[in-house]
């Protein structure tokens, strides 16, 4: 698991967007260092509005996983920001169905 912010920080602008990218397992030994990673970019001054989660080269997703993305939602809903789970692999769409957990994962609450 990896974060790089994209863009850098800088002036204020009405729509700042960051990008943390999972690479590998998000699993018991990665998913804190998302929350992290997520929380970090929540903290930015001045703030992102959007946080987008970037699963592309996610290659598996456990329960614990799951759960910090649950976190990752929760962090940005508190937050008054919007979050995106972008570029979902198959097996991650079919976790949140499986687990009911699709709709609120995936809603695009708009500020």
């Amino acid at each position: 698991m990896s974060a790089h912010p994209v863009p850098p920080p800088g002036p204020a602008a009405p729509h700042r967007a960051v990008t943390v990218r999972v690479e590998g397992e998000l699993d018991h030994e990665s998913c804190e260092e998302l929350v992290r990673a997520v929380a970090a970019h929540l903290a930015a001054q001045p703030p992102y509005q959007v946080v987008r989660v970037d699963c592309a080269a996610m290659s598996l997703c456990d329960s614990m996983g799951l759960s910090a993305l649950l976190q990752i939602r929760r962090d940005t809903d508190a937050a008054g920001r919007r979050l995106l789970l972008e570029h979902r692999p198959a097996h991650l769409d079919r976790l949140l169905r499986l687990t009911g957990t699709a709709a609120y994962l995936l809603a695009d609450r708009a500020p």
